[in-house]
């Protein structure tokens, strides 16, 4: 089997994770790395391919070496324009979450998908990890066991708002704050566990000083009828990811990604779990396997960036008048007085 020939456009930190993948995988060489930092993309080079090149500009990565396949690690808003320049090239393709800044933007590189027949994926990387596959299977193959899905709880939290000034992340016209960027991989886990998608959200948030949403709380109704809350707080002091499914014989509890059986008020751990991977193997597979007019798919292909877009737009539009003065005088006060 010939080698893989892989780009990497953007060498940062994510950058970084997706080539000590790539590096591991003997189907594998790294060719090119690319970033406006040139000592950056030099740095990566030197710890992973020291034989790859380092360029500047992407069309120089893209069009100057032999490649079959890119991971686009860039910033959001340069998606769209590398993801066409890739395919123009025919060339795979392997791109970081938000796939792109507007809705048109992805339905159109999912049009030019269909057109190049190539392998088009979304790094939503939980999709790939054991704990999320053994969910998904417990309440696809084995919901008998659990019933109905009746209602759904996230909590996320991290120190991220700690991290972020100066950052393209604190950048309201890049990102949409703490529960679109951390917070989207537990969204996605959520649909690609139910095989449900947002249908109405109602949203707060806080910006905590910052320029972006940094603790955001969501009220949603899934597909089904499906309730779902949700909290992303990005300026706590330690990480945490609960993801609870309550079923109607059972529920499903995702830990720190443990996975639990809850019923009769007892917890039991799930311990067959599936095998877990991730996005770039599952990406070098998918070009393995390619054959003319028989694309393979990821677990994540990029039509799945298109209900994790719309949900991100939908909370945004919510929180974005705030809570005013007139809001909070229709709430319910709580007085302790009894019937």
């Amino acid at each position: 089997m010939q080698p893989v020939r892989v780009g990497i456009l953007g060498c940062g930190f994510v950058g970084r994770l997706h080539a000590q993948r790539l590096a591991a995988d003997a189907r594998v060489v790294l060719s090119v790395f690319c970033d406006p930092d040139r000592q950056g993309a030099t740095r990566l080079r030197d710890e992973f391919a020291s034989q790859a090149a380092v360029e500047t500009e992407a069309s120089a990565a893209l069009e100057s070496h032999p490649l079959d396949g890119v991971v686009i690690c860039s910033p959001t808003p340069l998606h769209h324009a590398q993801v066409c320049r890739a395919f123009d090239r025919g060339l795979h393709v392997l791109c970081e979450k938000p796939l792109a800044s507007t809705r048109t933007q992805i339905e159109d590189l999912l049009a030019r998908a269909r057109l190049s027949d190539r392998v088009f994926s979304v790094s939503l990387q939980r999709r790939y990890l054991a704990p999320y596959q053994t969910a998904r299977r417990e309440l696809q193959e084995r919901a008998e066991q659990y019933g109905a899905i009746r209602q759904v709880h996230v909590f996320v939290c991290e120190r991220w708002h700690q991290t972020i000034h100066g950052t393209w992340r604190d950048d309201p016209q890049v990102g949409a704050g703490y529960f679109g960027d951390a917070g989207s991989h537990q969204i996605d886990a959520v649909f690609y566990i139910t095989g449900r998608q947002a249908e109405r959200v109602l949203a707060v948030s806080d910006r905590r000083g910052s320029r972006v949403e940094i603790a955001t709380r969501v009220l949603a109704r899934l597909t089904g009828g499906v309730d779902l809350s949700a909290d992303f707080v990005g300026d706590a002091h330690h990480m945490r990811e609960d993801i609870h499914f309550h079923c109607e014989h059972g529920d499903l509890l995702l830990r720190n990604q443990q996975v639990f059986y809850a019923r009769q008020n007892q917890c039991d751990a799930i311990t067959d779990l599936l095998p877990g991977t991730t996005p770039d193997h599952a990406f070098i597979d998918a070009i393995v396997a390619y054959q003319p007019g028989n694309c393979p798919l990821t677990l994540s292909p990029a039509s799945c960036a298109l209900p994790l877009f719309d949900w991100t737009a939908a909370v945004l539009r919510s929180v974005g008048g705030r809570l005013s003065a007139e809001d909070v005088a229709h709430w319910t006060t709580v007085t302790g007085e009894k019937n």
